[in-house]
């Protein structure tokens, strides 16, 4: 089933031309590549856009959709005769899945709502299709109405780095063996993200009692520490082995999205695990002491994605004994 991949960033310069897809250099990468033996009919790129969303949960009268904005690729292919869309939406999903995409929605025809068929859902991403003007090799409104009024399977998803945030939309049509992928990166860290600084940290502790350990980064879904947090655990272990008389609570949260024990669960397991990145920097793990709240204390709303970002988080809290 996996008959297409998704394209390291840091392999992309390479390997693009292979993929059927068209871009350049100065725009987005194209993370995902299309079924094999897929044509392409028309792309669409554009240095800053916004893209539309369904996320769940659906209501059938007012879906529940997510804007973002960033640099995106679109395009629209036609897959080979002997596949259907069933095959199609399942790799995608798969694929999307094993690179470590959280999922936002992931819905086929006939079991995204149980009154209405999916086709009347998806005609929300219409104007956002009809505003990129596809350069098709066939009309194009013709084109677009078989894609979006008669798609029958859905993906949207996110993936989140140190440095970026892709979003990925895909529609699948059971209509003129049309399908579209749509490839959204946001530049920058995380809203909200700051650079540590031993100074910030004091501040902190002596004003506040607390302080959000930023720039610590983990893998999505994992406990595991990425490259990209070396520079905060650094910095974490400077102010600690300056201020070696002082004990402290190490205190994950999450946001509310998910079952909440295994938020419970993830939030301790990435407390436990900043605390061993410092003892291996050595710093006396004896001062710290690790916990997971979940999503049990948030400091913003979990209603916007910015929202979930700022909950996403671990805390370095003072302990007086």
């Amino acid at each position: 089933m996996k008959s297409f991949k998704i394209i390291s960033p840091l392999l992309f310069a390479l390997i693009f031309t292979s993929l059927n897809i068209s871009i350049n250099a100065q725009n987005s990468e194209s993370l995902v590549s299309p079924f094999k033996g897929s044509s392409t009919l028309g792309t669409h790129e554009a240095r800053f856009s916004r893209l539309t969303l369904l996320v769940g949960p659906l209501d059938g009268k007012n879906p529940t959709t997510l804007e973002v904005e960033g640099a995106l690729v679109s395009t629209i292919y036609e897959r080979p005769d002997n596949v259907t869309p069933f095959e199609i939406f399942k790799s995608y999903e798969k694929i999307l899945k094993e690179a470590d995409f959280d999922i936002l929605l992931a819905c086929e025809e006939g079991k995204c709502n149980s009154k209405k068929n999916v086709k009347a859902i998806y005609g929300y991403p219409k104007k956002e299709i009809e505003d990129r003007k596809y350069n098709f090799t066939e009309n194009k409104s013709s084109t677009q109405q078989w894609l979006v009024g008669w798609g029958n399977h859905y993906i949207s998803a996110k993936k989140k780095t140190a440095d970026k945030t892709y979003y990925v939309m895909i529609i699948v049509s059971n209509e003129k063996n049309l399908y579209s992928v749509d490839v959204l990166e946001v530049e920058g860290m995380e809203e909200g993200t700051v650079e540590l600084a031993p100074a910030l940290l004091k501040d902190k502790i002596e004003s506040e009692g607390k302080v959000v350990l930023q720039g610590i980064y983990f893998e999505t879904g994992k406990d595991i520490i990425t490259d990209q947090s070396k520079p905060s655990l650094s910095v974490i272990t400077s102010y600690l082995k300056e201020n070696s008389n002082l004990s402290f609570y190490v205190v994950g949260h999450t946001d509310d999205t998910g079952n909440t024990e295994s938020n419970i669960s993830l939030s301790k397991k990435r407390a436990d695990a900043v605390i061993a990145a410092l003892k291996e920097l050595g710093v006396d793990s004896s001062k710290l002491t690790g916990y997971g709240v979940g999503p049990f204390s948030p400091s913003a709303s979990n209603k916007t994605e910015s929202g979930k970002s700022d909950n996403r988080r671990v805390e370095l809290v003072l302990r007086l004994n």
